[in-house]
């Protein structure tokens, strides 16, 4: 069973990187990327589906422009369930390729970033799986190699995957039209709005907890 998953994983893989090889390099905006796809017809739901499942593996495409440019050409509804749908494959794949090839494979395709997942699910243990997923600023791609290596179950890994993604599915998905034109202006407003909180959310923390303060230095310092 194992060994027809792995086959299947891989030709899912190859074909979607052809494909993101073939149209990735012309796609750099969300009209240029929605120009693209409604040039292949019936076949655009297809490509779209590779696309995003490529770019959740190697990562030279932002989900976001693909999420909103699904909206714009499916609709919001079928375009969100596109979207969330080829996310969770995309992570899936990325889950069974650290599992299969290991760290070396990963911090080839993730860096530096794989490295800081390990160490987050080690602190905080596998039950914060949930808890990044909704995080717009934590790597996504990393947290699903990371996962694979630390050991988190696949059910529990599924199961926050597709829970998670569903904010920032829908938000995507329906504001797309409204901002296909600014994306980038909104996605620095919401990393920030993000950033702030989690700022907030530190602080209090280390104002109840004082004496863990030190040990953050001395573990930074190390």
């Amino acid at each position: 069973m194992n060994r027809w998953v792995s086959i299947s994983a891989g030709v899912i893989i190859a074909v979607a990187l052809a494909v993101l090889l073939v149209i990735g390099p012309k796609t750099g905006s969300v009209e240029n990327l929605r120009a693209t796809l409604l040039s292949f017809g019936s076949w655009a739901i297809v490509i779209s589906a590779l696309l995003m499942v490529a770019q959740a593996i190697i990562a030279p495409l932002p989900a976001n422009v693909v999420t909103i440019t699904n909206a714009l050409v499916f609709g919001p509804v079928w375009g969100s369930l596109l979207s969330w749908a080829t996310t969770v494959l995309g992570a899936s794949l990325c889950f069974l390729l650290s599992k299969t090839l290991g760290k070396p494979f990963a911090q080839k395709i993730v860096g530096g970033s794989i490295q800081k997942a390990e160490n987050f699910f080690k602190k905080y243990g596998l039950q914060a799986m949930f808890v990044v997923r909704i995080m717009p600023f934590v790597p996504f791609d990393a947290v699903s190699y990371g996962a694979g290596l630390v050991g988190v179950p696949y059910t529990r890994f599924l199961l926050a995957t597709a829970v998670g993604i569903i904010p920032s599915i829908l938000v995507y998905s329906y504001l797309g039209t409204l901002i296909a034109g600014i994306y980038w202006w909104v996605l620095i407003g919401m990393l920030s709005v993000a950033l702030i909180a989690v700022i907030v959310a530190a602080t209090k923390f280390t104002l109840r907890n004082p004496q863990s303060a030190p040990e953050t230095v001395t573990s930074s310092a190390s």
